[in-house]
């Protein structure tokens, strides 16, 4: 088994503890609105805390049709939140699991940065298609400026 890393910084004007209500701990109710047609958020079990259960789908279009997501940390304090992908198309015959910790600190500016890890499993000696990696992290950050956006248009909405 091997571990192929990939880590991303992310800037954002939006300061670090309302950018993490609204996009970690409010993302059922926030991704449906920023991108309609694309994202449904379905929590099947759990109460929002580690152990808990999201199925995300997926809109037409995404070369993703699903994926389940089972939360391992929330950290409100640290602004820490980590998830394991444990069901869909981004895990295969190659790939046995994937893990993601995203981490928001301040910037001297009042904004935030991103900082976003995540580590993918492989089985036996499968090398990860890099590329292929990159693609599918930068798609999933636009999801990310999509939630900016959105906060920026509606100010008065996570304070």
């Amino acid at each position: 088994m091997g571990v192929y890393t990939y880590e991303k910084e992310v800037t954002t004007s939006i300061p670090p503890a309302k950018f993490f209500k609204a996009f970690i701990l409010d993302a059922n109710q926030l991704y449906p609105k920023i991108i309609p047609s694309q994202v449904e958020v379905q929590v099947l079990e759990g109460d929002g805390g580690p152990g808990t259960v999201k199925k995300i789908i997926f809109g037409h279009g995404s070369h993703v049709k699903y994926m389940k997501h089972r939360i391992e940390t929330v950290d409100e304090e640290s602004l820490t939140y980590k998830y394991s992908v444990i069901e869909g198309e981004p895990l295969s015959e190659f790939i046995d699991e994937i893990t993601r910790e995203l981490t928001l600190t301040a910037t001297a500016e009042g904004g935030s940065v991103l900082k976003s890890s995540s580590r993918y499993h492989t089985k036996g000696d499968y090398q990860i298609n890099e590329e292929k990696v990159k693609t599918g992290e930068e798609k999933g950050l636009a999801l990310l400026k999509a939630a900016e956006n959105y906060l920026l248009a509606h100010p008065q909405e996570y304070n």
